[in-house]
């Protein structure tokens, strides 16, 4: 019971001592952790290496040591086993190892024999003999441990011409213990400034390398919405510090042209809405101070009402990409035939000229697909006074739908800009010739509702000479 809660207890303890090292971890700053990890595996791996190292030299030095006395015990017990009597005349020279130490007594104690007469007496040495010998120990012998030396210790019985004597081998081993107690000084000296070196160089090094980070985040510090030019200067290579700073100044580029055009869109906004609004206060007050007047009358009318009917449309078309922007417009797309899609488009308009040598069928939202087809025909008719085309093509098993004008072209720098909101390849004109307004938004709807429905756009256009939008259907088949 009581083992069961010592180890109950050491559980906790060590439990509560790795949540403070936790705890006192992440109070660090990045560079303190990485040095204070280095430190702890270093000091890990240099603690299993002594470990491995101090209990082979351990094993080593008594291995040597039991085969050093098996050898003497071998090579005497051949001499002895030879003769009839042991007296003083005896002598194991060459066949006792140098660093064994020998002696022969009778069953009474008496030393007979002693290769070394300035040892202590048999019982004095035998006081000292080590009930709990380390595991590294010999089984076969014991241990003897005085506070001067330490040596391996064997008792031979032998029976010689009828008499018992008592063969004492003794391996000193004090040379080793000192060895190895010196050697476990000098391994503690140099792991402790090993540890203190790894902390320094450690902490050095995690600010090298982290050295890239710190300038991102004074970068990060100095930018806001208004200044978004600074950038991270870096030196290229292949480390992940420098993928990490180049991808956060690509992440700058992005959101600097991001707030770019969230400026331009709001200026745009306000320009947009800043016309009619004047058209509408300026009649009003006409109206306000000659309303009495049938031809004025009419003519402000009709002016609020084209004005209104301007602002309801950018108005409309402002709610559409917005709730794109948020993912909040749905299609359903079931199989529709291309044609009737066109056909319900262009009705009988007299400025469209529609045109298909084969019918096919496309998988969309039928609705969508009207939508993006108004806004590319309303492009082509506001910048183009002449008739447009529209062709039905076959290109590699699928259809091309191409939209054809012969307005005023468009230039190849803003080929690449017509797509974006606001954006107007002719400056100078904020109306089309009939009533409404061109907000620049049309060809930013069309090109969302065909990268909905994965349908490609190609443009060719030379100013002056007009311009084909090409829309291309790669997942559309012909109907029979």
């Amino acid at each position: 019971m009581s083992f069961a809660i010592s180890r109950a207890s050491e559980k906790v303890f060590f439990s509560n001592l790795r949540e403070k090292f936790l705890k006192f971890r992440e109070r660090q700053k990045l560079s303190s952790q990485i040095s204070l990890t280095y430190a702890i595996i270093f000091a890990v791996t240099i603690l299993l290496t002594n470990i491995g190292t101090t209990a082979g030299v351990y094993y080593l030095f008594h291995h040597q040591a039991e085969r050093a006395l098996n050898i003497s015990i071998e090579r005497t017990m051949e001499r002895i086993s030879t003769l009839k009597t042991i007296d003083k005349s005896f002598s194991a020279i060459g066949a006792i190892l140098p660093s064994v130490v020998y002696r022969i007594t009778d069953e009474s104690g008496n030393s007979i024999v002693d290769s070394n007469p300035n040892m202590p007496a048999t019982q004095k040495i035998l006081q000292n003999i080590r009930k709990d010998p380390p595991f590294w120990s010999s089984e076969n012998y014991q241990l003897i441990e005085t506070p001067h030396s330490f040596f391996y210790y064997k008792d031979l019985p032998v029976e010689v011409g009828g008499e018992i004597f008592h063969f004492h081998l003794f391996k000193l081993i004090t040379f080793e213990k000192q060895f190895i107690k010196n050697l476990l000084t000098i391994l503690a000296l140099f792991d402790v400034v090993g540890l203190i070196l790894a902390l320094i160089f450690g902490n050095i090094l995690s600010k090298k390398i982290l050295f890239p980070l710190r300038k991102v985040a004074l970068a990060a510090e100095e930018i806001s919405a208004g200044n978004l030019s600074k950038r991270i200067e870096i030196k290229k290579s292949c480390d992940e510090v420098s993928e990490l700073s180049d991808s956060f100044n690509k992440m700058l580029e992005r959101l600097e042209d991001s707030f770019t055009r969230q400026k331009r869109f709001i200026s745009d906004v306000s320009h947009e809405f800043r016309t009619p609004i004047t058209v509408i206060k300026s009649y009003s007050e006409i109206l306000e101070s000659y309303g009495a007047e049938k031809d004025l009358r009419e003519e402000s009318t009709a002016a609020i009402k084209n004005s209104a009917a301007g602002m309801q449309n950018l108005i409309e078309k402002l709610l559409f990409l917005a709730r794109a922007d948020e993912g909040n417009l749905s299609l359903k797309k079931i199989p529709v035939e291309l044609n009737e899609i066109l056909k319900s488009v262009i009705k009988n308009n007299p400025r469209i000229n529609f045109s298909s040598g084969e019918n096919f069928e496309f998988n969309g939202d039928p609705e969508f697909l009207k939508k993006m087809f108004r806004e590319f025909l309303s492009n082509a008719m506001n910048y183009s006074t002449e008739k447009i085309f529209v062709k039905v093509e076959s290109e590699k098993n699928f259809a091309a739908v191409k939209i054809i004008d012969s307005g005023i072209g468009i230039s190849a720098e803003d080929r690449e800009k017509i797509f974006d909101r606001f954006f107007r390849a002719d400056k100078s004109r904020t109306k089309s010739d009939d009533e409404k307004i061109s907000a620049g938004l049309g060809l930013s709807i069309a090109k969302w509702i065909a990268d909905e429905h994965k349908i490609k756009i190609a443009v060719q256009s030379e100013i002056g000479r007009g311009s084909t939008f090409e829309l291309i259907f790669e997942n559309s088949c012909r109907v029979n």
